[in-house]
C-alpha cells in the first residue's frame, strides 16, 4: 500500500510536535478520566469467529464496482445509486473481510464497516454498517476519497466514520510496525462522548459540554520516557509524539484503532498500551493547524551516492501554493552520511516553489528520511521517506553482435547482489526481462528486431536502485559496414536500410512508420540533404518517446544541395546501433 495515505501534509500526516498545548487542556483529560488506560483496538482472530481491528481490502482499478443502498445517511453518502464501490464478491460470504469478522451477508450488529482501497489509482472506499441482503449491498453511509488529495468531506458532513474523516489512514497497522521505516502518522481514536466538531472533522455526533469535539488531537507528552518499551511499541509511541492521536468517534476512552492483523501479540501490545494514562496525554490547541506546509518531491527509491534533484514546495492553509512565503529551511537526514542543500531562503521570484538541483545524494542503504524545517518557526515542517538501494548502475550499453544477438554490459554497483534488465522490444513497454548476478548478459532476439534496455541493481534486502539510463540497439545488418569517407558510393539504397531501422524503432516506441515527402531518387543515385533532415528528425522522435538521450550530428543544418557525405549516415547508424 503506498505510503504515506493522501499527500504528505495531509492532517493525517502533519507533525505536531511542536504545536502549541490548548489552554483547556487540562480539563480535558480530567473530563476523560486521568487514570483511563490507553487501549490498543486490534489485534488478530478472537477465537469465536470475529476478529478484533479494521480489516481493510486491496483491490486495482479493474474490480467491477457495485451499487450500495444506503439506508441511514443517503444524503451525505458518496455514489448514490450508482455502481460505484469495488466490493469483491468475497466479502459477502468470506470471514474476515468485513469489520467484526463475520461475511457480509450474516448481520449480527457492531459498525461493520468495510474499507477498500484502489491501489491503482489511490483511491479509498469506506462503508459503514455493511450487509449483503442476498440480492445486493446495503449500508449505513458511504465515502470515497481520492488519496492523491487533501480534500475534506462537505461540512456538515459524516463518512463512514462519525468525525467525516477517513479511517484507514489512522489505522496503527501491522506492516508498518514491523516494517523498516518509521510511522508517520497520527492513529484514529475514540472517546466516550464529544462535543460539536473541528477541524479537520466536519461531522458532529455529540454535545456532552465539557468533552472534547470530534478532530480533536492528542500528543504522547515528549517527556514521557518511551525507552523501556519493546522497539515495536516505542515505534508505535514515538508516532503518538510526533503526529498524536485524534478523535474520530464515539466509543470507549482512548481505545486506538488498528488493522486486523494474526500477526499482532495482544500479550505485547495490552500491558504496554495499559501502561499508559490519560494523564501521559495533553490535547493540542483545538483545530490547530500550520500556518504553512512544506512538500519534497524526492522520489521514492534512490541509489546509495546517486545526487537527485527535488523541489520543495510551501502550501497555505487551502493547500495552494504559499508565493509569499519567505522562510529559511534547514534540512536533516536519518542518513548521517547524506549530502543536503545548505539552509535555504525563499525569493519573491520562487513563488513557493523551488528546486534543488542534484541537491540531494543519500549514502547508506535503507529507509531513510528527510526532514526540512523552518528555523524559525518550527510548527513548518515536513518529511519525506527514501527506500535506500544500491547506487544506480552506470555505463549501460546495449551492443548488437550478428543478427539475433544484443549484448548488455554495465559497471558494477557497490553492494548489489543482482541486477534486473528491463526491456522493451513492442509498444507495450518494459516488461522485466532478465535477472543476473553478474555485469553483462547476452540476449537473443529476433533478426530485424529494434529494443532498448536498462538496469537497475539490488541488494541482498531486495532493496533497488533507480534503472539505469535507457540504451537501445538493432540486429539490422547494414551493406558496406562501416562506410567509409572517399572510399565507399553513396546509395540511396543505403538510406532505405536506415528507414527500415528506424521504422522498427519507432514501432517499439508506439510511433507510426515515417515515409519520405520529397521525391525518392532511383536507386543506385545519391541521397539529398532533406532525406537526411527527415531520417534525422524520425530518429529522433523515437529517441525521445523512448527515454533515449538526442543524437548530436555532423552538419545539423544540413543545407539544400550540399552533399551528402558518408559521415552523415555512419551517424544515424552509429545511433541505430
Amino acid at each position: 500500500m503506498p505510503l504515506p495515505l493522501f499527500p504528505a501534509n495531509n492532517w493525517w500526516n502533519l507533525d505536531i510536535s511542536s504545536a502549541p498545548v490548548d489552554s483547556n487542556s487540562t480539563n480535558f483529560i480530567t473530563f476523560i478520566g486521568t487514570n483511563q488506560q490507553l487501549h490498543p483496538d486490534f489485534g488478530g482472530n478472537d477465537g469465536e469467529g470475529g476478529v478484533y481491528g479494521f480489516p481493510y481490502i486491496i483491490v486495482n482499478g479493474t474490480q467491477p464496482k457495485k451499487i450500495v443502498d444506503f439506508v441511514e445517511f443517503p444524503a451525505q453518502s458518496d455514489g448514490v445509486g450508482q455502481a460505484f464501490y469495488p466490493i469483491p464478491d468475497e466479502a459477502i460470504t468470506l470471514p474476515g473481510w468485513v469489520e467484526g469478522g463475520q461475511p457480509g451477508n450474516q448481520e449480527p450488529g457492531g459498525d461493520r464497516h468495510i474499507l477498500i482501497v484502489d491501489s491503482t489509482n489511490n483511491h479509498l472506499y469506506e462503508l459503514y454498517h455493511s450487509f449483503h441482503n442476498g440480492t445486493n449491498w446495503e449500508a449505513g453511509s458511504g465515502a470515497f476519497f481520492n488519496m492523491n488529495t487533501n480534500n475534506r468531506r462537505p461540512e456538515t458532513w459524516t463518512s463512514a466514520d462519525a468525525s467525516g474523516m477517513a479511517i484507514l489512514p489512522g489505522l496503527v497497522r501491522y506492516d508498518e510496525v514491523s516494517g523498516p521505516d518509521e510511522i508517520r502518522h497520527a492513529f484514529r481514536i475514540t472517546v466516550q462522548s464529544t462535543n460539536g466538531h473541528i477541524w479537520p472533522a466536519s461531522h458532529t455526533a455529540g454535545s456532552t459540554n465539557g468533552a472534547l469535539p470530534m478532530g480533536a488531537r492528542l500528543r504522547l507528552k515528549p517527556e514521557k520516557n518511551i525507552s523501556g518499551y519493546p522497539a515495536s511499541i516505542q515505534k508505535i509511541f514515538r508516532a503518538m509524539k510526533k503526529y498524536g492521536l485524534i478523535v474520530a468517534d464515539n466509543g470507549t476512552s482512548i481505545y486506538v484503532s488498528g488493522g486486523y492483523d494474526t500477526n499482532w501479540d495482544n500479550d505485547i501490545l495490552n500491558p504496554a498500551f495499559h501502561s499508559l494514562k490519560a494523564s501521559d496525554f495533553q490535547v493540542i490547541q483545538l483545530g490547530w493547524k500550520p500556518t504553512v506546509t512544506l512538500l519534497l518531491s524526492l522520489p521514492d527509491t534512490m541509489g546509495a551516492g546517486d545526487a537527485t534533484a527535488a523541489t520543495l514546495t510551501a502550501y497555505d492553509q487551502n493547500y495552494n501554493a504559499a508565493t509569499g512565503y519567505r522562510g529559511t529551511v534547514h534540512f536533516t537526514s536519518t542518513d548521517g552520511s547524506a549530502t543536503l542543500p545548505v539552509d535555504y531562503t525563499f525569493t519573491a521570484g520562487d513563488a513557493g516553489v523551488h528546486t534543488f538541483p542534484a541537491g540531494f545524494t543519500l549514502r547508506t542503504t535503507g529507509s531513510q528520511i528527510v526532514t526540512f524545517t523552518d528555523t524559525l518557526v518550527p510548527t513548518i515542517t515536513g518529511s519525506d521517506g527514501v527506500a535506500v538501494g544500491p547506487a544506480t548502475p552506470t555505463s549501460f550499453t546495449a551492443t548488437p553482435s550478428g543478427t539475433t544477438t544484443i549484448n548488455l554490459a554495465w559497471s558494477s554497483s557497490a553492494g548489489a547482489t543482482n541486477y534486473e534488465i528491463a526491456r522493451r522490444c513492442t509498444s507495450a513497454g518494459f516488461v522485466t526481462h532478465a535477472t543476473t548476478s553478474g555485469t553483462s548478459l547476452p540476449d537473443t532476439v529476433p533478426a530485424g528486431s529494434a529494443c532498448v534496455y536498462k538496469v537497475r541493481a539490488l541488494d541482498a534486502f531486495s532493496r533497488f536502485s533507480p534503472y539505469s539510463a535507457p540504451d537501445s540497439a538493432t540486429t539490422f545488418v547494414f551493406t558496406n559496414d562501416p562506410l567509409t569517407v572517399q572510399v565507399t558510393t553513396i546509395k540511396f539504397a543505403h538510406v532505405n536500410e536506415i528507414q527500415q531501422a528506424i521504422n522498427a524503432l519507432r514501432a517499439t516506441a508506439g510511433l507510426g512508420a515515417m515515409s519520405f515527402t520529397v521525391p525518392v531518387p532511383a536507386i543506385g543515385t545519391r541521397p539529398r540533404a532533406v532525406h537526411i533532415h527527415e531520417l534525422r528528425a524520425a530518429l529522433g522522435a523515437a529517441r525521445s518517446a523512448l527515454g533515449l538521450s538526442a543524437v548530436a550530428f555532423t552538419d545539423p543544418s544540413l543545407n539544400v544541395g550540399q552533399i551528402v557525405k558518408a559521415a552523415h549516415l555512419q551517424e544515424l547508424r552509429t545511433a541505430l546501433k
